[in-house]
């Protein structure tokens, strides 16, 4: 990926490109779209957020151009597509920028997601039938809208309802952070050479924040408040990543072998959900217990 990167950076139109191509290829493969924010992030984190606004805009107009030629769909919807996940990393690239803290980076980007959240259940009046009615015409296509296919379908959509605004707000949020530590990992990589693991594996979300998440996460299963559940899955994405950077930390100063983080990654592949939950909760431990200063880096001759 540094040659990527290193394309990116050789001038802005450069960087335009690379954002516009990769959003293109993200329509059809859409991890391929985090690549893309994670160049406008990259462009925020170097140049600062001028910059990254000139990028983001003029990928957005070739990404349309693109989406019309190759679907004959209207323009707005790739320039509309390109800015909503280019915008967010812009902002959040340029928060790191100035203050050089994912603590406060991270926060502040939950912080949004959470007031998006808030304000979409208090403007839109029946969120979940809206959900209820959007999903069904999505799938209407796949089952058989008078089988008791397409009743299953109505159920589950009637019981996940309540919670997808969060639930989407909080992937979207995951998305943006794993493109900005991917700018972030880039930036190191060109003009900083190890500066990135040596932050990453030091990243603390925070005493206070994780009690919030648990305290969120109890509030909505124990009475019962969708709300709640929401707003803790927003806060969880945040100690996801801190568990990541947990199992790194923990990692290099034991002196494990790298398998240990194959074997998490490739568990992440095959048992998303709960390894999602595993790791989450080890990042909301470690905001309380400090398990990496608990457990110091071993001398590298062997001796404790």
């Amino acid at each position: 990926m540094r040659v990527l990167a290193d394309f990116a950076m050789q001038g802005r139109w450069r960087a335009v490109a690379a954002a516009a191509g990769l959003g293109a290829v993200g329509i059809f493969i859409p991890p391929v779209a985090i690549l893309s924010a994670a160049v406008v992030a990259l462009v925020a984190l170097r140049l600062g957020i001028g910059q990254a606004l000139f990028v983001a805009g003029f990928a957005a107009l070739i990404l349309g151009a693109l989406v019309f030629a190759m679907m004959g769909g209207s323009p707005l919807i790739g320039m509309m597509a390109g800015l909503a996940q280019w915008l967010p990393v812009a902002a959040m690239g340029e928060v790191l920028r100035q203050s050089v803290s994912w603590r406060v980076t991270l926060s502040m980007a939950a912080l949004v997601a959470g007031a998006l959240v808030l304000m979409a259940r208090l403007l839109v009046p029946d969120l979940e039938g809206l959900w209820v009615a959007a999903g069904r015409e999505m799938l209407a296509p796949f089952v058989d809208g008078n089988g008791p296919g397409m009743e299953d379908v109505e159920t589950a959509l009637t019981a996940i309802a309540p919670f997808l605004t969060g639930m989407l707000a909080g992937v979207f949020l995951l998305s943006m952070a794993l493109s900005l530590l991917i700018a972030r990992y880039w930036q190191a990589l060109l003009y900083n050479p190890g500066a990135f693991g040596t932050e990453f594996r030091a990243l603390q979300m925070g005493r206070n924040l994780a009690i919030a998440v648990v305290a969120l996460a109890l509030l909505g299963q124990l009475a019962d408040v969708p709300l709640a559940l929401e707003l803790a899955f927003i806060l969880g994405v945040l100690f996801f990543i801190q568990g990541l950077a947990v199992m790194h930390g923990l990692t290099h100063a034991q002196g494990m072998s790298s398998f240990w983080l194959v074997g998490m990654y490739v568990l992440l592949v095959l048992a998303l959900p709960q390894m999602f939950l595993l790791i989450t909760a080890l990042g909301a431990i470690d905001g309380v217990a400090r398990l990496r200063e608990r457990f110091p880096a071993r001398d590298r001759d062997g001796s404790d």
